[in-house]
């Protein structure tokens, strides 16, 4: 077996062994537009099979970096991404920091827990990481870091902080905190709140404080029936604001609300940021397998079968994601499903063997509901829905779910590994429970269109999907780059993703049993490419629309040079081009309408290499002269406006406020020479 197995690509293996699959997911019925390719790696050295390493990243547009927490090490680590081919795949960090030794230097008495999660700032270099208590009933901090490491501050947050995250606007931070019961339920053993904390840094990143969200509100018996009424799992007896245990937050791209995935109680809450205060809290439902499309395998039978059974999916979200279509804001679930396996007694789990409820004599794991509101009498619950969701935020209705896909591909590609566990090499491992367990979910824009990224934790890979309609989801590719030989070999376990929004879309995947990150680039696929120069490029989409369109030629029929410069006749003549002038000369054209930025000796230097500020000044003067017109809008000031001459500024904003050009780690690069494929992106973008 290939070390990296990629994309649909895979579809065309032969089954081997005993391999039933109904029905099959064919290339026909899928998206045929991006792929992922292996880019870059870091290992950590560090491997864990119980997880815990290279867990969660974050993407840091200020330095074009990566940002990773490990758990085991207890550092945040900094990984830029202005790597080169001879070291992409052997990545260093260029520092760590001992988290745990910071907040010693601030709270001598603090006893450290766990490294959980971390984000950047959308506006400045700041990252922020979330760190648990050895104690699971004490508080946790927030610590607060310059891109470059130095400590700027800590501030105490909520019990047992999971996940960590910035508002769109960057004017607050939040986190869920769990506050599990880990040593069990009974008389005088704490089950600690699960709150959401808010912390201001709209003035500073020092001197902060923090609120506390509850859920205490929803303890009123009314309350609390409402909410097992709308099947939101709770412990019988329990308040909601200690059985609640958020997991995830996100926040919508106007900053107003947040979203809680409340992953243990198969619900998630809403906090009005305006207010301060948890809204709502709504369960998801069941997932029906006995319907068409909902087939899965729940046998531990060593095949791959996939069919109906009288059994509902409790969907139990762990990451979550937002975005918003047509002023409407979505949420977009990973439903892996998840135990309170907590104390010796109370674990709300229980197997089927041929001595009790028997299904073909196969060990399966079911929720015991007996200790538990708000599920139906009569029915049997299995942990997760082993799918994504896409969930109406006003409404809470989930709108798509991706059904048994995950299986049926999984099972297409790798039927020797089908469902095998994140740890050990097994067939058929985790069909009885929890299947490939989707863990993470990220968003990301690719031009007009929106994508999901999903990583499967059991079998390894992440699964691409086009969300940008949430009523016609597509199918676009699934790579994995686990190394089935041996039982942790290569990419083990996707645990955090994150996306990076450039002009060369990626993804960054951290595995947190086998301690090492994967950069993926996102390549366009399946495209009938006649330039043999450009089949691995991250503008191959871009390049193919304007030659086919008759904007841009390439330098021979074999060859268009991506990475060469651009010149000044070679802006005038695909400026003239998109103007539709057929029978006028380019550069006579431009000169004429004042489109471009003279030579340093006013002539037109038509062979020279053009800057990226000059064919900025160029392009938003043929937008103008084709009736374009660009509002005053906020624009996020570049690191070297500085560098940006008088004349090409407003030129430069302009493009950056409609996404038709834009610059690369918040830097524009003014006196950069442009590339025929950064001119390609562009055209494309004028062309859409």
């Amino acid at each position: 077996m290939s070390k990296y197995l990629s994309s649909k690509t895979m579809f065309a293996l032969a089954f081997s062994g005993t391999v039933i699959v109904a029905p099959s997911l064919t290339t026909e019925a899928a998206g045929q537009e991006f792929k992922l390719s292996v880019d870059a790696r870091y290992d950590s050295g560090v491997q864990n099979p119980d997880g815990g390493t290279t867990e969660i990243i974050a993407y840091n547009k200020h330095n074009h970096s990566m940002y990773l927490i490990n758990g085991d090490t207890k550092l945040v680590e900094k990984i830029s991404l202005d790597y080169s081919k001879e070291n992409a795949m052997n990545l260093k960090p260029d520092f760590s920091v001992d988290v745990a030794e910071l907040i010693k230097k601030i709270d001598p008495n603090f006893v450290y827990g766990g490294l959980t999660s971390i984000a950047v700032s959308p506006n400045e270099n700041v990252v922020v990481a979330a760190v648990q208590a050895d104690d699971y009933t004490k508080e946790g901090y927030a610590v607060f870091l310059t891109g470059e490491g130095e400590l700027l501050s800590v501030v105490k947050i909520g019990v047992q902080p999971d996940n960590i995250t910035f508002s769109p606007d960057g004017s607050i931070v939040l986190t869920a905190n769990e506050g599990e019961p880990r040593n069990g339920y009974g008389e005088g053993i704490v089950d600690p709140l699960g709150t959401v904390s808010v912390i201001d840094v709209s003035n500073s990143f020092t001197d902060l404080t923090t609120k506390n969200i509850t859920f205490e509100s929803f303890d009123r018996a009314d309350k609390r029936a409402e909410l097992v009424e709308d099947q939101v799992i709770l412990k019988k007896d329990a308040k909601p604001s200690v059985d609640l245990e958020p997991e995830y937050v996100v926040v919508s791209e106007d900053s107003n609300y947040a979203y809680v995935s409340l992953q243990e109680n198969n619900a998630i809450a809403k906090i009005d940021l305006t207010t301060n205060e948890a809204i709502s809290v709504n369960g998801l439902g069941f997932k029906d397998h006995r319907e068409k499309g909902n087939e899965l395998d729940l046998l531990k039978n060593k095949e791959a079968k996939l069919q109906n059974e009288n059994v509902f999916g409790i969907y139990m979200p762990d990451g979550i994601s937002t975005y918003s279509v047509n002023g409407k804001n979505y949420i977009v679930t990973a439903n892996e499903g998840d135990s309170r396996e907590w104390g010796e007694e109370d674990t709300p789990v229980f197997h089927l063997n041929e001595n009790e409820k028997e299904i073909d004599g196969n060990e399966i794991v079911f929720y015991d509901t007996v200790q538990y509101d708000g599920f139906e009498n009569g029915k049997d619950y299995i942990f997760g829905g082993r799918s994504f969701s896409i969930v109406d935020a006003e409404t809470m209705e989930i709108v798509f779910d991706s059904g048994s896909d995950f299986e049926k591909i999984t099972a297409e590609l790798f039927p020797e590994f089908f469902n095998t566990t994140n740890d050990a090499v097994k067939l058929d491992n985790r069909s009885g429970k929890k299947g490939p367990e989707p863990e993470d979910v990220k968003v990301g824009k690719i031009g007009d269109e929106v994508f999901a990224f999903i990583g499967l934790e059991r079998i390894g890979g992440i699964m691409m999907y086009n969300i940008t309609d949430p009523t016609k989801v597509e199918f676009v590719d699934y790579i994995n780059t686990r190394d089935f030989s041996e039982d942790m070999k290569g990419d083990v376990s996707p645990e955090g993703l994150a996306f990076v929004p450039d002009e060369k879309p990626q993804l960054l995947v951290g595995h947190e049993v086998s301690g090492t990150v994967t950069v993926f680039d996102i390549l366009a696929k399946d495209i009938n490419v006649k330039f043999q120069d450009i089949e691995n490029h991250s503008a191959i989409n871009e390049i193919t629309k304007v030659t086919q369109a008759g904007i841009l030629n390439g330098v021979n029929e074999t060859t268009f040079a991506p990475n060469t410069s651009f010149t000044r006749a070679q802006t005038a003549t695909v400026l003239n081009r998109l103007a539709g002038n057929t029978n006028t000369n380019g550069i006579e054209w431009a000169i004429e309408n004042n489109l471009m930025l003279s030579g340093t000796d006013q002539t037109f230097a038509p062979n020279k290499e053009i800057t990226r500020e000059q064919f900025a000044y160029a392009v938003y003067n043929y937008l103008v002269l084709s009736g374009e017109t660009f509002e005053s809008t906020t624009r996020e000031k570049y690191n070297d406006d500085a560098k940006l001459s008088a004349e090409a500024k407003q030129a430069i904003y302009a493009l950056q406020s409609k996404g038709i050009m834009i610059g690369s780690a918040k830097n524009f690069n003014p006196n950069n020479s442009l590339t025929r494929a950064q001119a390609a992106i562009v055209i494309s973008r004028i062309l859409n």
